[in-house]
């Protein structure tokens, strides 16, 4: 059964309970509204029945179980999903995701502006993985955005709790540059689509087992970062070849009508797959894309990267570095904060993002898990905060990303380098410890 998350108003899988008591466990009860209406307790019209307070609530019981500062009774579950990622398959419902379509004639001119990566000889049927910042050059948000295969336009798909966020700063955005594109029109398709996606190094083999259109999946057929329009238990989807766990894999975009009787196909398969090549298929959470996703160094706007920070600072500057290495005389390379990442990027860098892992035990000899806001010392000064956490399932270390702040050192430093950074003692500082930490200058973790 499933343990939820809840993120902007949406329930999003956390991680799954097997086992024989996994039903007790995540058995929902009705809801009581906490007993205030047991008794009478109808103020404003009459008519309702009373809601008796649960007597019971185990769901309630094991959420609570995760409420704290030590370790926590999901963890070896949530190891299991990674290992599954990282050896099998897992399913992962991302089906709160915004899924926005920008298209008309000047669609393909807007999308170069609005996004900080190069877009303008990308093919039908290209993925990119952009950021769109504000004029001062912070990220506004990081997303992908397709050339759909059709021609007929773009589809951004952007994180659940950002949605809205997202659609309405692209919509202004478009709104601010009405008249240099007045040809665009971006609809919001979040609650007509569902995501459903599909990971791991066998990922390639299951899913290619319902693929009912003819296509192939194959390396040769379906490069990484792209995305065809295919059917799958004969129902149309929009399949991209992507990945936030750093293993093989695929995301079928499909109509919320259609998307349980794919779901029940890849169940079904997978288990007749785990039967036969011996491997672990299951379905997955967010705890364990956290895990996997920190591993790979991948970001997530609110916490490794905001708007008040650049992509260079993000350690993304690559989403942007193209455009602005390029010359603009025609603006044909111009993007919303080009010239101030210009100016920052000739600065050099006074602030940037970094990861440390921790190999540390705590007295129960369980590993020393963080939850954010700790401090990041170098060579005994405070450096910044930890601004994302998470256990990494897959190295067996907890892993921190924070920023340091030049400013901070008392060393003669004029901008932060790779050298600056790797030749730093490193900790990280949690309710009266400090606790020994190693830099990475890349993710901690390297995918086969």
């Amino acid at each position: 059964g499933c343990m939820y998350q809840s993120r902007h108003g949406f329930e999003r899988p956390g991680w799954f309970i097997t086992g024989e008591d996994s039903t007790s466990k995540v058995q929902l009860p009705d809801y009581d509204y906490y007993g205030a209406y047991a008794d009478g307790g109808w103020r404003i019209e009459d008519g309702h029945s009373d809601v008796p307070k649960n007597s019971e609530n185990q769901y309630l019981h094991t959420l609570e179980k995760e409420l704290t500062f030590d370790m926590v009774d999901s963890f070896d579950t949530v190891a299991e999903e990674c290992f599954a990622a990282r050896n099998g398959v897992v399913f992962f419902d991302q089906s709160y995701f915004g899924k926005f379509f920008l298209t008309g004639e000047d669609a393909g001119r807007a999308a170069q502006f609005i996004c900080s990566a190069d877009l303008h000889d990308k093919n039908l049927g290209s993925v990119t993985y952009t950021t769109l910042c504000n004029q001062r050059g912070g990220v506004e948000a990081d997303l992908t955005i397709a050339r759909l295969p059709d021609g007929s336009g773009y589809y951004f798909a952007a994180g659940g709790q950002t949605l809205t966020k997202d659609f309405h700063w692209i919509k202004s955005a478009l709104e601010d540059n009405s008249a240099r594109f007045p040809d665009v029109y971006l609809r919001d398709a979040s609650n007509e689509m569902d995501m459903i996606s599909i990971q791991g190094p066998h990922s390639r083999d299951l899913l290619q087992s319902l693929v009912t259109s003819g296509h192939s999946l194959s390396e040769e057929n379906f490069a990484f970062s792209t995305c065809q329009n295919l059917s799958v238990c004969d129902i149309p989807v929009l399949c991209m070849r992507l990945t936030f766990v750093g293993e093989l894999g695929f995301e079928l975009h499909v109509q919320k009508t259609d998307s349980r009787r794919i779901y029940d196909a890849l169940k079904e398969a997978g288990k007749k797959y785990a039967e036969d090549k011996n491997v672990p298929v299951k379905d997955a959470g967010y705890k364990a894309i956290d895990s996997m996703s920190a591993e790979m160094g991948y970001r997530h706007w609110h916490a490794d990267v905001t708007n008040r920070d650049t992509p260079m600072e993000a350690a993304i500057g690559f989403t942007a570095l193209k455009k602005l290495k390029q010359e603009n005389l025609d603006g044909s390379f111009d993007f919303i904060g080009r010239e101030s990442l210009n100016r920052h990027r000739a600065a050099g860098l006074q602030r940037k993002l970094v990861c440390l892992t921790v190999d540390a035990k705590d007295k129960q000899g369980d590993p020393v898990l963080f939850h954010g806001f700790e401090t990041i010392w170098r060579n005994g000064e405070c450096m910044g905060l930890v601004r994302s956490t998470a256990f990494g399932h897959t190295i067996k270390k907890t892993i921190a990303y924070g920023y340091v702040d030049l400013e901070k050192t008392s060393e003669k430093v004029q901008k932060i380098t790779n050298k600056w950074l790797e030749s730093g003692f490193w900790e990280i500082g949690d309710r009266g410890n400090r606790y020994e930490a190693k830099f990475h200058k890349s993710s901690p973790y390297k995918a086969k």
